[in-house]
Parts: C-alpha cells; structure tokens; sequence
C-alpha cells in the first residue's frame, strides 16, 4: 500500500564564496520572509554567522511549524547576489540583495514549487515553542477532541469523530513509546477529495497514492469518505495514524527530517499504523526470493515516488520490525534522532545491522 507526501525542510556541511565587503555587511544577520506553500502562507527565517573556521554558515526555520536552527548545506554571497540552500530538504533559495541591504528580492525553489519570496532583516524575537498559528486552509473548524482539533467541509464533518477514535486510540501508545508529548493540540485538516488535498499541498499532479501528509502540530489527509482510486476507508483510518506518527517524530527531533533517512522516517509511521498486513509480507517475501528487495542505501537515495514503487513503505516496515524486536523502542528513538550514530547505538556497523535484518527477512 503505497501513500504519502511529505515536504518539510533540512541539512548540513558549508560552501562559501564572497568578497570581504558583502561577507561582513550580510553576516551575521537575520532574515524574515512569507512563502507560498499549498494553501498555506508561513513565515520562514533564515540565519547568517560565521562558524568557528571563520566561514560563512546558517539555519533556517519555519516559525509556524515549530521548525528551527536547520543547517543550511550551501551559503553562497558574491557581490549583490545570495544562494540558500539545504540539499536534504531540496531547498534552494536565490536572491538579490538590494536597498543598500535592507532588502533580499529572490525565489524560494523546490522540485515542486517555485514561489517568489521577499525577505527583510528581522527585528523581533520569534518564540518557535508558541508560536501562533493560523488557519489559512478554506477548511472550518468543525469538530475537537482531548488531543485534535479537527478541520473540514460540512460534508465530511460526519467522519471527524471517528477519525478522532482512531487518532486518540494511538496517540497515548505512540507518544508514551517514544517518551514525549505536546504543549498543545494537533491540528488535523480533511480535505474533500484527492484534487483539492493535491491542491493544499502544491502539488497538483502527484499520483492517486498520495492520501496524507504531516508537518509539526499538523496533519493533512483526503476524506475518507472520498478516498480516491488507490485508497479505501479503512486504509485512510490507518493512513491518519501513519500521519500522526510523522508529527510525533517531528515533535521530538528538533532539527525535522535533517539527516533522517526517508526508510527510517517512513517505516516507523508504517509500523506504527499497523499497515504492514500479510499481503504486503507477501509481496516482500516475492522480493526476498526474486532478489529484488531493495537495499537501504536504495531506499535512503529514491524520490518519494520511486520509494513507493519500489515498495519501500513495507520493506521499510520491516527494518523497523526487525530493530523493535531485536533491540527495543529506546534504541530505534535515539536512531531516530542520531541515524549517523548507528555504530554507536547498535554497536555495530550500519552494514552488519543491514545483513541482520535480511537474514530476519529470510528466516520469517
């Protein structure tokens, strides 16, 4: 069962190039700017400063999302001209700084979305914690729970509560297993149908498969009284709780989907909904006999459309199995938060763990 989309920000390392006179004007500094993204206008925040070589560095942060202090992979400055960039996140930002410097005229650039964005120096200080966030959907409030707060049509306002059964039923588990919790309620927009969900999430043209998508304090999915070619009811009240998952993550790990494989990232949501049925071991047990099951280093590499067709969600689903039951919850958390301290955690090599699991995979 294939599903989701997911767009969110991040990364590290540095490229630098400028001259002395704009290197010294621009760091350190702050910017602040709103962007287009679906049906949703945040403010973004990027960082400038130089590290500890002298060169120049930055994070960025999204203020509504929780989202901060994500290191920029490339902060390039020659001149008048400006690049951002987080090659995790496939962010890039290009822009032209003008009004004595006062001023960044550019573009906010991603595989889907090209959107002009103007940012200006900051001068407030910005609570990432508290942040208030707004409704910028054409959804209303329709429906609240102990832990939800539920946006929707009329139409599918008769849904909310059971959508609401299945997310409270697994948010104690979720969160108590992971050892976290929330200052504040999750907002869960329903959109009407698959085109308008597309629409929200700017991307018009993703496939069918893509039901759900989540961000920090937010979950977004198609009814599922209207789930589409690829999807059912019952998957969509699973599909929520993978959603769910993605948010949970995203509330523990300060620096988002930095550095986070998408199989680490995605499998645990998998699991944790409890999509992985027989069919689908099934269907990674043909790949196991066909030798066809990818590796991680595949899974870690392919788009989120090649992930899917790979069958990345439930081969995923079982590297998770496998880590769970071998080596417990409080080791996949502390891999979640450092994947690039696997040695450290497993006390073995990523590729030794890699050879472990497909032997689980043969034995099962």
């Amino acid at each position: 069962m294939k599903f989701r989309f997911l767009i969110l920000i991040l990364c590290t390392s540095i490229i630098t190039g400028c001259n002395q006179q704009t290197t010294e004007s621009i760091a350190p500094s702050s910017w602040i700017g709103t962007v287009k993204m679906g049906d949703a206008n945040p403010e973004v925040v990027f960082n400038i400063f130089k590290d500890s070589l002298g060169q120049l560095a930055g994070n960025v942060g999204v203020p509504s999302k929780g989202v901060q202090g994500i290191p920029l992979s490339k902060v390039y400055i020659k001149q008048d001209s400006i690049i951002l960039e987080s090659s995790a996140a496939q962010l890039i930002y290009k822009g032209i700084i003008e009004n004595n410097g006062k001023t960044i005229i550019g573009k906010w650039i991603e595989p889907t979305n090209t959107s002009p964005l103007i940012l200006v120096p900051l001068t407030k200080t910005i609570d990432y914690d508290n942040f208030k966030k707004e409704n910028t959907s054409s959804l209303d409030l329709e429906f609240t729970s102990e832990n939800f707060n539920f946006y929707s049509k009329k139409e599918d306002s008769k849904v909310l509560e059971s959508l609401s059964k299945a997310l409270e039923s697994n948010y104690l588990r979720i969160t108590e297993d992971m050892k976290t919790s929330f200052n504040s309620k999750i907002d869960v927009f329903i959109y009407p149908n698959i085109q308008s969900f597309h629409i929200a999430l700017n991307v018009p043209d993703a496939p069918d498969w893509v039901v759900g998508a989540a961000s920090k304090n937010e979950l977004k999915m198609v009814s599922p009284l209207n789930p589409g070619s690829e999807h059912t009811y019952e998957s969509l009240m699973k599909a929520i709780v993978h959603e769910l998952t993605h948010t949970i993550v995203l509330n523990f790990r300060k620096q988002g989907l930095g550095g986070l494989p998408n199989w680490l990232n995605e499998g645990y949501a998998y699991y944790e909904a409890n999509q992985l049925d027989e069919v689908q071991r099934k269907l990674v047990q043909n790949q196991i006999l066909n030798k066809t099951v990818p590796s991680w280093n595949e899974l870690e590499k392919a788009n989120n459309y090649q992930f899917g067709d790979m069958n990345g969600y439930p081969v995923s689903s079982t590297i998770i199995e496998f880590l769970v039951k071998s080596y417990g919850l409080d080791k996949l958390k502390q891999f979640i938060i450092e994947p690039e301290s696997v040695e450290k955690i497993y006390k073995m090599s990523r590729k030794d763990l890699e050879v472990l699991w497909l032997k689980y995979l043969k034995q099962g």
